[in-house]
């Protein structure tokens, strides 16, 4: 479910109110309170990654008892999923579901599928299929498809920089009436296929191919990116991109890690040469970096971190500017996945750089009705800027935001987050249907 931003209080305290009994539920509801053992027990629930021998009888009895909820056959198969159905004034009455299903005959799983559909009465449109096989069995190949159809009434355009205004000013200095003034409506189908490759122990990389089409109008009367024009005249069009990445995956469990480190170097070339006779020429790279890692810090207790920096060259067209790289693109910078506290896709530029840090407090784990659900209090700090150019990169003018949040990891899978975040700029409240990192 998107995460909304409200500037005034009366949104956020009702956002408040669910999170604390979100909070409220976790910490009161039937389940197994945390003893000394805690610790031996975690990396046991979370296993590490076991390469070319069996797993010990106990602990995969007891990895999969938090994340198996039937058999087909003998097959240890895991489904979640829940509803997704909102207004908002923006996009009307928004409808849909995020169902996940798992074979777990191997550690992480066999294979994995994500079925991801809503849509509004206003004609937004979000759908995200994914299927990822991490080993096929006898190889050390995977492989992974992603198709989606996106149709964001509200993709949002700044104007390029750290420091960019939001009071609806036109490039000229005249005051705009339109609240859609900053927004477009982008229409963009996507195919993405990656071929995995295990290296050795947690080095791991990918190659893929991908195909894109992106359609850019205005939103309302008026349109910042029409008036100011776009960097290079790139708007949009039809592309193919090739992408590489290399992988350093020490982490103890993919959804919810406790202890380890995730490194991903990301390469990216887009370019529609075939179709440069037709079409505006695309040909840009994206170069992306991302660190993240997990410590413990008490039975009860664990800190994460995740930096990502990211360089795009070339010519580069507007819906670009909107989407961080790598293995798992995001929007940014600023929104719900980046900086909770400031619009969607509020600061872009040439380079960027995110950070977020999480304490993640794990109140209690309940079991109800078969389904195992750990409960866990937030507590975050994100910062994040952009350049135009590698050399103007500096530690200054840093953008940062804090909050509080709440998490339900249902069957060690499927993760319900919720989120309010505070900036200088606005009040954040939003709830998820993923993980952040």
């Amino acid at each position: 479910m998107p995460g909304s931003v409200r500037p005034y209080a009366a949104r956020g305290g009702l956002w408040l109110a669910l999170l604390g009994v979100l909070l409220v539920l976790g910490w009161a509801g039937p389940g197994r309170a945390i003893g000394p053992g805690w610790m031996a027990a975690a990396t046991q629930d979370s296993l590490p990654h076991v390469k070319g021998k069996e797993w010990a009888t106990a602990d995969k009895v007891r990895w999969l008892a938090k994340r198996k909820q039937f058999n087909i056959a003998g097959v240890p198969y895991g489904v979640t999923g829940l509803p997704v159905i909102y207004y908002s004034r923006h996009t009307g009455w928004n409808y849909g579901a995020r169902i996940q299903w798992a074979d777990y005959r191997r550690r992480p799983y066999r294979y994995k599928f994500i079925l991801h559909a809503v849509r509004s009465s206003e004609g937004k449109v979000d759908y995200v299929l994914r299927f990822k096989v991490p080993r096929i069995s006898g190889t050390l190949f995977g492989v992974q498809l992603v198709t989606s159809m996106e149709r964001n009434l509200r993709a949002r355009y700044y104007g390029r920089g750290n420091n960019t205004a939001k009071d609806f000013i036109d490039p000229s200095g005249q005051q705009v009436k339109d609240e859609d003034y900053y927004h477009y409506i982008l229409e963009e189908p996507r195919f993405i296929f990656s071929l995995l490759r295990q290296l050795y122990g947690p080095v791991s990389m990918s190659a893929g191919l991908g195909m894109e089409r992106t359609d850019i109008v205005p939103r309302g009367g008026r349109s910042f990116y029409v008036d100011a024009g776009t960097p290079g005249g790139v708007v949009g069009g039809s592309s193919g991109f090739v992408s590489a990445t290399l992988q350093w995956d020490t982490r103890d469990d993919e959804v919810m890690p406790v202890l380890g480190t995730y490194q991903e170097w990301s390469y990216e070339s887009s370019r529609n040469s075939l179709l440069a006779l037709f079409l505006e020429q695309i040909d840009f790279r994206r170069f992306t970096f991302t660190d993240t890692r997990y410590w413990i810090g008490s039975p009860r207790l664990t800190l994460g971190h995740r930096s990502v920096f990211e360089v795009l060259t070339g010519s580069i067209p507007l819906y670009a500017y909107g989407e961080i790289g790598g293995s798992r693109r995001i929007k940014g910078l600023g929104g719900d996945d980046v900086l909770r506290g400031f619009d969607s896709q509020r600061f872009t530029d040439n380079v960027r750089f995110f950070s977020n840090t999480e304490a993640r407090y794990l109140l209690r784990t309940t079991r109800w009705f078969g389904q195992n659900l750990e409960w866990k209090a937030i507590l975050f700090v994100d910062t994040g800027r952009v350049w135009h150019r590698l050399t103007q990169v500096s530690p200054g003018g840093l953008h940062w935001t804090a909050g509080l949040g709440g998490r339900v990891y249902w069957n060690a899978d499927f993760v319900i987050r919720l989120d309010l975040g505070l900036s200088a700029e606005q009040l954040y409240v939003g709830l998820k249907y993923r993980n952040l990192f």
